[in-house]
């Protein structure tokens, strides 16, 4: 449609003025807008981890006002006021979260593999079926995740026991081995996410060629697929050791009484007091979990740059 023209007073034609709806108007500002948004925004996330951070630092024990600077509440060997390296309560929780998180997240790679591997490469009536549920569980709320696990284990382990006269089922009974359980099913849709967007990129001309050179199916899985997905592997196994590492309310429906991982400690110590040795052992937390980012980020860059 041609533009609507007008005639001046010597006959000459003129464009008519064009008139910005309120909508245009704001628009003009958007770049402002989404600056300002993100500001707040970042600030909102991040300002409180940096009151924690600066803290942690502060003399006063109640941690009720900043008074720089000091390490005690890491370094510190005072009964009274333990720091992070010296308080054997927190390193045995630390103890037992970094056992939790290797052991479920070895477990829970092999598996998650195996089963991005049939559900990328092979086609089976239920195949549908088994990819629902594998986002089914990560959209899941964690608290009924928990709920649900700890009467599962409970209900299954009392069933066999009533039915056989024998304990058969002890280690899901809450405890070490409930916990792993838990973490092992809570980690394994993670990582089949992960393992399929790599095995979805990957070029099966390769597995062709080294079969056609006379590789055995092991051999090329070994010395061809598994070195070629080895990124997407590692990138795995990081998010699965820091989502178990981080885990509180699965851990805290099974745990029992006999598994004291980080995170609930810091849950039991912060419903006596919000003190500096919580911020202390809050900063190693995320230091780790930060820690495994950079180190992610600088792989990436290495391997970009190899490229």
């Amino acid at each position: 449609m041609s533009e609507p023209m007008t005639m001046d007073i010597q006959g000459g034609a003129r464009r008519e003025r064009v008139r910005f709806s309120l909508w245009d108007k704001i628009m003009q500002f958007s770049d402002v807008g989404i600056l300002a948004w993100s500001v707040i925004v970042y600030i909102f996330l991040y300002l409180p981890i940096f009151v924690l951070i600066l803290f942690s630092f502060t003399k006063d024990p109640l941690g009720l006002t900043f008074h720089p600077f000091t390490l005690k509440w890491y370094t510190s060997s005072d009964p009274n006021a333990l720091g992070v390296i010296h308080d054997s309560g927190l390193l045995h929780a630390l103890q037992q979260s970094l056992e939790v998180a290797i052991v479920s997240t070895a477990i829970a790679i092999v598996i998650g593999l195996s089963g991005s591997f049939a559900l990328e490469r092979f086609r089976f009536h239920t195949r549908g079926l088994w990819d629902g549920l594998n986002y089914t569980k990560m959209v899941i709320a964690e608290v009924i995740a928990g709920v649900s696990t700890l009467l599962f284990f409970v209900q299954a382990a009392d069933w066999v026991q009533n039915s056989t006269g024998y304990n058969l089922l002890a280690f899901m009974r809450p405890g070490m081995g409930a916990v792993l359980i838990a973490h092992v099913a809570w980690n394994i849709p993670f990582i089949v996410v992960i393992l399929r967007a790599r095995l979805k990129g990957f070029d099966r001309a390769i597995e062709e060629a080294g079969a056609d050179l006379g590789a055995r199916p092991a051999t090329v899985f070994l010395k061809v697929t598994l070195p070629a997905i080895a990124p997407g592997i590692l990138a795995a196994a990081l998010l699965s050791f820091t989502l178990s590492f981080d885990d509180f309310v699965t851990t805290f429906f099974v745990n029992g009484t006999t598994v004291t991982t980080l995170p609930l400690l810091i849950w039991s110590m912060v419903k006596r007091n919000v003190g500096p040795e919580i911020n202390a052992i809050s900063t190693f937390m995320m230091a780790f979990s930060m820690g495994i980012i950079v180190f992610l980020e600088l792989k990436a860059r290495i391997s970009e740059d190899l490229v």
